[in-house]
């Protein structure tokens, strides 16, 4: 049985949805721009690094013998009155888009106890791990590897006095003056302590990115250790 799971609720079991065929998953578009220049052959391209949403859409049934417009109307009130959310299939449990629905649904009653309707949802352009658990580094030159198929954007905490320089894959950043921890978030790009407050004065250097495979990560200075959310990700 085909189902989904979306904020946490299960289509099948919450909502007896049952998903006609299995989905087509689209791989996201890459985002390049291409230049005519005036006397040049070919164009120019200009490649920006990032890629495109998708779009994942589905084919639904549901049943109900004791009240179907009731049914449909708590269906439609879990898939618009959340927002985006994971979204995380039954085929591939282990991993969760981030999602939103962005079609009107249409529900056609097939029958007296049973109506066919579409869902499409708009994704953020990766998967990401479902289990997303915290790693913790104590000693030095430590090696960490990303199963994923693109670099993640960690979030990574350093616990420390003074000035510490940390390294990994060959680039550094700078923390200055620290006096208990800082947090690095480098989806976000911003740097600040567990309060929320602002550090970025104290940083030198750009956001940490942790490519497919292996990433070594080394410091100098007083550093007590190193906590990393890894948001490993999939095309």
């Amino acid at each position: 049985m085909l189902s989904f799971l979306f904020e946490g609720k299960d289509s099948y079991l919450d909502y007896g949805i049952i998903i006609n065929t299995r989905p087509t998953i689209p791989a996201p578009k890459r985002r390049v721009s291409y230049i005519d220049v005036p006397g040049r052959h070919s164009r120019l391209i200009y490649d920006e690094g990032t890629f495109e949403d998708i779009t994942i859409g589905l084919e639904c049934t549901v049943k109900d013998k004791e009240n179907l417009a009731l049914k449909i109307d708590e269906i439609k009130a879990w898939l618009f009155g959340i927002g985006e959310s994971d979204l995380i299939f039954s085929f591939q449990s282990d991993r969760k888009y981030r999602a939103q629905v962005v079609n009107s649904i249409d529900f056609s009653q097939v029958y007296k106890y049973t109506s066919r309707f579409p869902i499409l949802f708009n994704c953020r352009p990766f998967k990401y791990a479902v289990q997303n658990s915290t790693l913790t580094i104590t000693e030095n030159g430590t090696s960490i590897t990303n199963p994923g198929t693109i670099e993640s954007e960690p979030i990574i905490t350093v616990y420390g006095i003074g000035d510490i320089t940390l390294t990994i894959n060959e680039k550094n950043i700078e923390l200055k003056d620290m006096t208990s921890k800082i947090i690095l978030n480098t989806a976000l790009k911003d740097a600040y302590d567990e309060n929320g407050n602002s550090m970025n004065s104290k940083m030198i250097g750009e956001f940490i990115t942790f490519v497919p495979g292996n990433n070594q990560i080394q410091w100098t200075g007083n550093v007590e250790k190193i906590e990393v959310i890894p948001n490993w990700r999939w095309l």
